[in-house]
């Protein structure tokens, strides 16, 4: 049985589930292992990217296969991480001097184009830094109360946090996949 009783492939989103609970397990051993003495530390971080790393090389090569050599694969598609993809295309000739419209067009696709780029970047350098404040935050908090393992804590928040922002726009990612393989199969 591949498919759930509403008709939708069930392991597309199976499979999105396992790699966002990967990385959210990921984020709260990172983050559980500033306990530790040093030595320890680098060693419980180096594993956890280990096994990051050991788990998304799978995924990454299915991708590229299931692009096939006529397309080029999309950066990020089956990895579960957020990609963005900007739509620029390049016309496969030079536009000539007689047509400017043309000539206007590809210069505003570039635009937009590096428009989107540079808010995307933003966004994500402005969620990172927002997470870290609150991260600081909440383990001063957790400190200043005298809890015992502020750090193992502070790992459960910001994992069960992570978890609540990525999961949900991981599954619109599949689900909208899901949508134009059907629009794209004539269904």
């Amino acid at each position: 049985m591949t498919k759930i009783p509403t008709g939708a492939a069930w392991r597309p989103y199976l499979r999105t589930l396992a790699d966002a609970g990967l990385d959210v397990a990921s984020v709260g051993a990172w983050i559980a292992a500033a306990e530790l003495p040093p030595a320890r530390r680098r060693l419980a971080r180096g594993a956890v990217a280990a096994i990051t790393a050991t788990v998304a090389i799978p995924g990454i090569r299915a991708v590229r296969s299931a692009a096939g050599a006529d397309e080029p694969a999309v950066p990020g598609a089956g990895s579960g991480l957020p990609y963005v993809d900007v739509g620029i295309q390049l016309p496969a000739d030079d536009p000539s001097e007689d047509d400017p419209s043309r000539r206007r067009r590809a210069v505003l696709a570039g635009a937009v184009g590096v428009g989107v780029l540079t808010t995307a970047v933003a966004a994500s350098v402005g969620v990172a830094l927002a997470g870290r404040q609150l991260e600081r935050r909440w383990l001063a908090r957790l400190t200043r109360h005298g809890h015992p393992h502020p750090h193992r804590a502070l790992a459960l928040r910001m994992a069960g946090l992570y978890a609540a922002l990525t999961v949900p726009s991981r599954l619109i990612v599949v689900r909208q996949g899901a949508k134009a393989g059907r629009r794209n199969a004539g269904g």
